[in-house]
């Protein structure tokens, strides 16, 4: 009956020491103590559940080193005389012995879930992070200056200033959107154009004509084109001139500048520069036609240094011909800009058949407060020009005429006014025959 009891507490003991090297083997390893003081800061509030779990490991370490005491007492009962213990104590005893296995299974189980608690606790995760993140700060800030870094930055700049410089993606060229005939618009001299029948924008020829379906109203001439009525234009509207006629000599015959159909002009005025060296001659020239024979006067002359030309005209052919005689064989550089007044034909001419006077232009005060006039009249193959400078305060009109040239006699006399709120240049025929006035002006 010894040996039995023997043999059944040594059972109970190995199984007691086996639970000892499992807990051991579950609790013994992790430091609770050095886990959780490395974030002692950050996790204040699970210092109570730090204080429980220490007082559960205490009290099963105490547990187990009872029950090595007790596995003493046990050897040294082995030794002594034999005891004789009743059935009933026995069984009592084994009862005790198996309630304590079962509570320190429980506890061990209890100490498992709470490990994994600690082991799963997102503040703990959280602050691990955190000191893992401050760790990688504080390491990245120290290597700055690296070089790989440096260039590395740089780079990443460079594609950044690329990627806002371009706008984002999208298609950079006309030719291959949807809504464009690519086959019709790459060719020379074509325009876009939209046609609805096919919801796309094609390649028309350029007709010179814009948007609007061309001008109104309007005549084409060799010099540009004249409107009647108002003319509206939404935009910028640049002004285009004829170029200046050049001629260089380097000799004293007579040279042509420049040559018109007599048979469509009846008059021209030329402001003529001449340069020759450092000398300079500038004049302007009124020239006029009969058909047969051509006139002018010249006037407005300035130079610096000698006179480098004289000029005339006459016509050849079915053309007019201003001419110029130059001073000496130095070469000289004649350098031409006119204007040229149609015979007949103009959409805003005026013809009189009376001696009384007549509005042959008219303009609003408000336009400008100075105007240039260019005055043609012809009389069957009689022609009479002038130059008339006009000004006017809103009130009174001044003006003056100078640089006359006509063919025969006067055929006509010239004054302005202010009827309402326009200004009036009007002309007196010196006869009841027709007679038709051209006009060109420009307001200052």
């Amino acid at each position: 009956m010894t040996v039995d009891l023997k043999d059944f507490f040594s059972a109970i003991g190995k199984a007691k020491k086996e639970k000892e090297d499992e807990v051991r083997s579950l609790v013994g390893e992790i430091d609770i103590d050095s886990m959780f003081s490395q974030v002692k800061v950050s996790i204040e509030e699970d210092n109570k559940k730090k204080e429980e779990q220490k007082k559960q490991v205490a009290a099963l370490e105490s547990w187990l080193y009872k029950e090595v005491v007790v596995k003493e007492e046990e050897e040294i009962i082995e030794e002594s005389t034999p005891i004789v213990v009743p059935h009933e104590e026995i069984e009592e005893e084994v009862e005790v012995e198996e309630e304590i296995e079962e509570e320190v299974v429980e506890e061990i189980e209890e100490i498992e879930e709470e490990v994994v608690e600690v082991e799963n606790d997102n503040t703990v995760d959280q602050a691990l992070k955190i000191l893992e993140t401050i760790k990688s700060k504080e390491e990245i800030r120290e290597n700055v200056s690296d070089p790989e870094i440096i260039k590395i930055r740089r780079e990443l700049e460079y594609l950044k200033n690329l990627v806002n410089a371009q706008g984002g993606g999208g298609e950079v060229r006309l030719e291959f959107l949807d809504d464009v005939d690519r086959d019709s618009i790459k060719v020379d001299g074509k325009v876009l154009s939209y046609q609805a029948s096919t919801g796309k924008f094609i390649g028309v020829t350029n007709s010179g004509e814009g948007g609007g379906g061309g001008l109104s109203n309007a005549e084409t001439i060799s010099t540009g084109v004249k409107i009647t009525g108002d003319l509206v234009v939404t935009g910028e509207v640049l002004a285009s001139t004829e170029a200046p006629i050049v001629t260089t000599t380097t000799s004293t015959s007579q040279t042509a500048l420049d040559t018109f159909a007599h048979s469509t002009y009846a008059s021209a005025v030329y402001n003529i520069q001449a340069t020759s060296g450092s000398d300079v001659h500038l004049t302007t020239i009124n020239l006029i036609h009969d058909g047969s024979d051509a006139y002018i006067t010249e006037f407005a002359t300035l130079k610096i240094g000698s006179l480098l030309a004289s000029y005339s005209a006459d016509i050849s052919g079915l053309n007019l011909r201003i001419l110029a005689t130059p001073a000496s064989t130095n070469s000289t550089v004649f350098t031409l800009k006119r204007t040229l007044i149609r015979g007949s034909g103009n959409t805003d001419e005026v013809t009189t058949t009376s001696t009384t006077e007549t509005t042959i232009d008219e303009f609003s005060t408000s336009s400008g407060s100075s105007a240039v006039y260019i005055v043609q009249a012809k009389q069957g193959s009689n022609v009479h020009t002038a130059k008339i400078h006009l000004v006017h305060d809103g009130t009174t009109v001044s003006m003056t005429e100078f640089a006359k040239v006509k063919t025969g006699s006067s055929l006509g006399t010239f004054d302005a006014d202010i009827s309402g709120s326009n200004v009036r240049l009007r002309a007196t025929s010196t006869s009841a025959t027709s007679t038709t006035y051209n006009v060109n002006r420009t307001l200052l």
